[in-house]
């Protein structure tokens, strides 16, 4: 508080005292903070204490004097002591009745409050303080008036009030940010338990030419700041605005300022204006009006609006036609309809009056209309499913409502009132948190439902997947409010069919090891096992399923149930890709199928045959030549290998190797020596000195030369001519 500033400022001046010696000094402690104190020694001189922390400090031996201070002020029960001294108990005494600072000022502006012109006003204000507490701005005021009386103006009582008037100002205010003028009376007072003074003065000021009068009234911390500050103004002024409204109270034309509680140095600020009138509005919660139920409760707030520091008064005023059914002094009237005996769509007249408390007041008046009939609707609902050509309808008059899952839900609405303005549309439904469709008079909407998260999922462990589960259902509603608050409500229950195929998952292995990069089937080798054990479906359960299973297009006999499809093992397979299909059926006849593409290797090993054999030129035997011959591998791996034709071989060879898109194919060039007369014969010779021998169909002969050909077609020749001489025989004899 303003009224220890002094106080404080004097212990912070003060020396420190000698903490922690022992020889020659007087040890002072308590066992608590002390709070507010003052100590000082036989020569008046402050030692500071801590008001927050427990006193445990040494002083030089002498008097000393501890007093505790209440608001600033310090208190008769002073501690007198000069030896070492546990002030506990002393600090822990109550006082009942604590001296304390009095009085009051008043400025009464007398006018005019007006632009440019000069405001004259009284200033009149007294303060009694306590005799522990000196003036000041004399030395040692903490030693009290009467100790400063003797030591300044020798127990001259005369000589200090003259002292008081010389050094006293009006302490008043600031008009417009000049300090207001005039010639103060000053007289001071002195008794065996107070003293203090009273100033009077007629003061004036200058406005200047702005539209709004500030005054400003200073807080500086002096002990006249501790007394409460009244404020009246002339008619029709009053107070508008103060940054320190928290600090000030009373009526806009006579207001306190309580400087008091203020805890900082500077201004109060305050704008002065003319009283106008308040402003009158009114609100009902949930409600438009001028509509309001006809068998509800509806209550109406009034808000009177003034620029003053003080609420205006309201009364409400209720009529039917020329009657008065209510009239309220409050800041709210209730209406009630079937209280007050009305009719279904009977007319009111409201009236709110706002009186400030200089008498000047603001109305307003509405003429309310009883709605008792609840908001009608005109309404579609359908579902349009990717699967299907057309919408579906729903029927609305029913409580349960069918969509199969993955349909897109439309919800339509036109909505109508007796009452004039639009009815307010509102859809809710728990689909998703916080899912609501707004709409003011017509509204339109749609969106997808799905299965819940209920339903089988892959967050799910596999045998909870397998397990069956219940179709989800949301609540669905729609709200209809028209601007009296009449509501109109329908709700459904909304049941998501299964729409959704189930899940086959197929995983193949080969000796326990899932197929993969690293692990494929080889022709030839074990056999590929397939398990369905991951699959599952959003509703069913895994035994309600039936299964097919196709393999390369063919039907594959492994069974339709559960038990049977669980796992199985596919035939012997070719090299090559094979596309395995699984279709599983759920009991809405949903089919889920799963297509597959995997590959079956080449077996590792030698696996080469010849194909094509192409003789090059025209040698016959003895001479030399060539064949192109071409190959191909069935096998995967390195195949080193050398083609031969009698002694004649090529160098070593690397076979290519078969691939799943088939086997490999190559074309080597043999060259011949010198060609033998005979079939011609391939062999194959591999690291491991085994050989393969290929008849190619090829034979080696000699060329035919002319005279080759004469002599080997003379002897049958000469058979011809001898037998037509033998057959001609006969008939010559004859002739």
């Amino acid at each position: 508080m303003r009224k220890a500033v002094l106080i404080v400022a004097l212990l912070l001046l003060a020396p420190l005292p000698t903490i922690g010696a022992e020889e020659n000094s007087i040890h002072l402690w308590s066992e608590q903070a002390p709070g507010p104190v003052l100590l000082w020694d036989d020569s008046g001189n402050l030692t500071p204490i801590d008001p927050n922390q427990p006193i445990d400090i040494h002083l030089p031996e002498g008097n000393w004097s501890l007093v505790k201070v209440v608001d600033g002020v310090p208190q008769e029960n002073l501690l007198l002591f000069n030896q070492s001294t546990n002030v506990t108990s002393f600090l822990n005494q109550t006082i009942q009745d604590p001296r304390s600072i009095s009085g009051g000022a008043h400025l009464n502006l007398l006018g005019p409050i007006e632009q440019s012109a000069i405001l004259n006003a009284t200033w009149s204000s007294s303060i009694v303080i306590p005799n522990t507490l000196g003036h000041p701005e004399l030395p040692n005021s903490h030693l009290g008036i009467n100790h400063q009386l003797a030591s300044e103006f020798g127990d001259d009582v005369q000589l200090f009030s003259e002292w008081i008037s010389n050094n006293t100002g009006i302490g008043c205010c600031a008009y417009d940010k000049i300090d207001m003028i005039g010639e103060p009376n000053i007289s001071a007072y002195f008794d065996n338990e107070s003293w203090g003074w009273s100033t009077y003065a007629n003061i004036s000021g200058q406005a200047d030419g702005r539209s709004t009068r500030l005054l400003w009234v200073p807080i500086t911390g002096n002990l006249s700041d501790s007394t409460d500050l009244r404020i009246t103004l002339p008619s029709p002024h009053e107070i508008r605005y103060s940054p320190q409204s928290d600090y000030i109270t009373g009526l806009p034309d006579d207001f306190v300022i309580h400087r008091g509680e203020i805890g900082v140095s500077g201004n109060v600020t305050v704008a002065l204006g003319t009283n106008v009138a308040p402003i009158v509005s009114w609100s009902a919660q949930d409600r438009q009006l001028p509509w309001i139920p006809y068998g509800q409760p509806t209550t109406i707030e009034s808000t009177c609006s003034d620029s003053s520091i003080v609420s205006p008064q309201s009364r409400f005023i209720l009529r039917e036609g020329s009657t008065i059914l209510l009239d309220e002094n409050s800041t709210n009237i209730t209406i009630d309809s079937m209280f007050l005996n009305l009719e279904i769509s009977t007319w009111l007249n409201l009236t709110l009056e706002c009186t400030d408390p200089q008498g000047l007041m603001g109305n307003q008046s509405l003429e309310l209309y009883l709605d008792g009939i609840q908001p009608t609707r005109n309404m579609q609902m359908q579902y349009l499913h990717v699967d299907d050509e057309n919408p579906v309808d729903l029927d609305i008059g029913q409580q349960t409502l069918s969509i199969p899952s993955g349909a897109v839900l439309s919800g339509s609405v036109q909505a109508g009132d007796d009452s004039a303005p639009p009815v307010d549309i509102r859809w809710t439904s728990n689909k998703s948190n916080g899912w609501v469709q707004l709409g003011i008079g017509n509204h339109a909407w749609d969106d997808m439902f799905v299965q819940g998260p209920h339903v089988n999922g892959q967050h799910l462990t596999i045998e909870e997947r397998h397990m069956a589960k219940p179709l989800t259902v949301y609540n669905l509603g729609i709200q209809l409010t028209d601007a009296a608050g009449n509501v109109a409500t329908q709700t459904w229950d909304l049941v998501v069919t299964d729409r959704t195929e189930p899940k086959p998952r197929p995983a193949l292995s080969i000796d326990g090891n899932f197929y993969g990069d690293l692990n494929r089937p080889i022709e030839g080798g074990p056999n590929v096992e397939v398990s369905l054990e991951e699959s599952w479906d959003d509703i069913d359960a895994i035994e309600q399923l039936t299964w097919s299973v196709e393999l390369n297009d063919e039907p594959l006999d492994v069974g339709t149930t559960w038990t049977e499809v669980q796992s199985f093992t596919l035939p012997s397979l070719p090299m090559g890709r094979h596309v395995l299909v699984v279709n599983a059926t759920d009991s809405s006849g949903n089919t889920g199928t799963h297509s597959m593409l995997f590959d079956v290797e080449p077996p590792v090993g030698e696996f080469l045959q010849v194909t094509e054999v192409v003789k090059l030129g025209t040698g016959g035997p003895g001479e030399p030549g060539a064949l192109d011959i071409t190959l191909v591998n069935s096998g995967q791996g390195e195949t080193q290998f050398r083609l031969c034709y009698i002694q004649d071989c090529t160098s070593e060879l690397i076979a290519v190797e078969a691939t799943v898109d088939g086997p490999g194919t190559m074309t080597h060039r043999l060259s011949v020596t010198e060609w033998a007369s005979g079939d011609v014969i391939i062999r194959i010779e591999f690291v491991d000195n085994s050989s393969e021998e290929f008849d190619t169909g090829l034979s080696i002969h000699s060329e035919m030369t002319p005279l080759m050909w004469m002599l080997l077609i003379l002897p049958p020749l000469i058979g011809l001519v001898a037998l037509w001489r033998l057959k001609r025989q006969p008939e010559n004899d004859d002739s």
